[in-house]
């Protein structure tokens, strides 16, 4: 007892050490929406949705707007009413999340591995959970949420205590209320039962209750909102990913770029001594990188060197081919519960999170790194590759990882600088400033006053300043009779890696940024303009 509490004290350091430098990070991509909607709930804490935001140039109900549910805003809500707004106040609030989804990996996985530290601590130095970490958006508590489940729901199996099983399902309930994504513990956690029981167990019915709870969470918001919350994210997915999915066979390319550069870090686990292993990965990178180059790159915006995309392209697909090949492979071998657990929980979010999301997102494969950590300890175990020297490929992990979050967090601090130089520039006349680009460039903008563009009213007014980013997306044409004077302003970013910068491939947040999850390429710095029309 006293070694386990000594090791889980030892994750907790490490996690903290890990998230530590992040902590005054810029709110970055979807923060805002989270906290606008926390600040909302500090006011009207009965009426989370109810109010309008200009999130892509024009205003929409926050109800349309934010396809989340609204448990981490509440979560927010509370902490910051108490301890403040600021940065470094919401990131520690949230490196709670982080911490209890590591804890949360190295009890579960002492189930299924003799090495369960190296699991907990390989869950953590991937590139997706340590990103997805030190923001302030739901992905990170819904999985200490969901990897707690789990613990849980074992350990009723284990000793057929009902208490346990209500604890799980209440924890399935929150995971979902913070992401929809976690009713799917639901099916995940029944196929494991019916294959470990062989038979149709009462405690089986516990399982209807997060199914009850957001049934009822739809009703109630229909009540309130004019229809259900959950049902509306379903369709909106559903058609935003039908009108914008390219086909079938390049969405799965893309798929397997993603698995592969989010778990990248588990390729240190490698068995580079087998020499049988050599062929078929270099076929299969040789395949896919020709395919990028043919069926992605050819179509796709990019500003820096291609080869770079379809390179990484074809090694990350390799590397995600891999992971999935793993998780069938260990189901065969094995032909155990557990063995099908794994497979189902990778399995079923690597389709989600490819063919059914709005788009395909880094955050959207995060509920899979406890279970590839699990995955790849178990593996090399068997091999007998693990020796005195088994921590060593994870400090390969973790300075690539670290390397990932420090070129993320320099790219959410640029829209934080640019938004402090035009407040210090135009503040005096904040009236007059209208902005365009979003994130959290628009959270920092709106601030100190400045106005968000709307292409509903788009005419600017001479005497007006229209400021933003090069890199928009959303970007719409400002037509002025007479410019005065126009700037342009530069801000570094990490010169050679990017998670989300438009022309360079990267796409964490979305694949529409680029079909990768990050790369590794000549980035430019960010750039903003500037226009006064006086």
């Amino acid at each position: 007892m006293q070694s386990l509490r000594k090791t889980q004290l030892l994750l907790v350091a490490i996690t903290a050490a890990a998230l530590a430098p992040f902590l005054n990070k810029a709110f970055h991509i979807d923060d805002p929406l989270f906290i606008w909607m926390a600040q909302q709930i500090a006011k009207h804490p009965f009426d989370p949705y109810g109010f309008y935001v200009n999130w892509v140039s024009f205003r929409q109900p926050m109800t349309i707007v934010m396809q989340n549910p609204p448990l981490c805003p509440y979560y927010i809500a509370a902490v910051a009413s108490v301890f403040g707004w600021t940065e470094p106040t919401l990131h520690l609030a949230f490196l709670f999340w982080a911490t209890m989804s590591i804890l949360g990996t190295f009890a579960f996985a002492r189930r299924f591995c003799r090495k369960p530290l190296i699991a907990a601590m390989l869950t953590l130095f991937t590139p997706v959970f340590l990103v997805s970490a030190t923001s302030t958006m739901c992905d990170v508590m819904m999985l200490a949420f969901w990897i707690w489940a789990l613990e849980f729901w074992f350990a009723g199996l284990d000793r057929q205590e009902s208490w346990r099983f209500l604890v799980s399902v209440a924890l399935i309930s929150a995971a979902t209320l913070t992401k929809y994504f976690g009713i799917s513990l639901v099916p995940l956690l029944a196929a494991y039962t019916l294959a470990r029981d062989r038979r149709l167990a009462a405690h089986l019915a516990f399982l209807l209750l997060p199914i009850a709870m957001l049934f009822t969470y739809d009703l109630v918001t229909e009540g309130k909102y004019g229809y259900g919350l959950f049902s509306a994210a379903m369709s909106v997915s559903s058609s935003i990913s039908s009108a914008t999915r390219p086909s079938h066979f390049v969405q799965m390319l893309m798929g397997l770029a993603f698995i592969g550069g989010c778990f990248v870090s588990a390729l240190f686990f490698a068995p580079f001594r087998d020499r049988r292993m050599f062929l078929p990965a270099a076929i299969s990178f040789a395949a896919f990188a020709a395919a990028f180059k043919l069926l992605i790159c050819s179509w796709i915006y990019l500003e820096t060197a291609e080869a770079a995309v379809w390179l990484e392209g074809g090694f990350f697909a390799t590397i995600g081919v891999g992971i999935l090949a793993l998780a069938m492979i260990n189901m065969l071998h094995q032909k155990s519960p557990d063995a099908l657990l794994l497979l189902l929980w990778i399995i079923g979010t690597f389709c989600f999170a490819t063919f059914f999301n709005w788009s395909i997102t880094a955050r959207t494969f995060l509920p899979m790194a406890p279970a590839v950590a699990i995955l790849t300890v178990q593996h090399f175990e068997r091999l007998q590759k693990l020796t005195r020297l088994e921590y060593l490929p994870l400090l390969g992990a973790a300075g690539l990882s670290i390397l990932i979050a420090v070129a993320d967090y320099r790219q959410a601090n640029c829209a934080r600088d640019a938004a402090w130089l035009y407040q210090k520039r135009y503040g005096a006349e904040a009236s007059k400033v209208r902005f365009l680009g979003h994130w959290g460039f628009q959270y920092y903008m709106e601030q100190w006053g400045a106005k968000v563009f709307d292409r509903n009213n788009p005419k600017v007014a001479h005497g007006e300043i229209v400021v933003g980013p090069f890199s928009d997306p959303n970007v719409v044409h400002v037509s002025v009779e007479n410019v005065f004077k126009r700037d342009e302003s530069t801000f570094g970013t990490l010169p050679f890696v990017s998670t989300f910068r438009l022309g360079t491939g990267a796409g964490f947040y979305s694949s529409f940024g680029g079909p990768l999850p990050w790369v590794i390429n000549k980035i430019p710095p960010e750039r903003y303009y500037a226009v006064e029309t006086r």
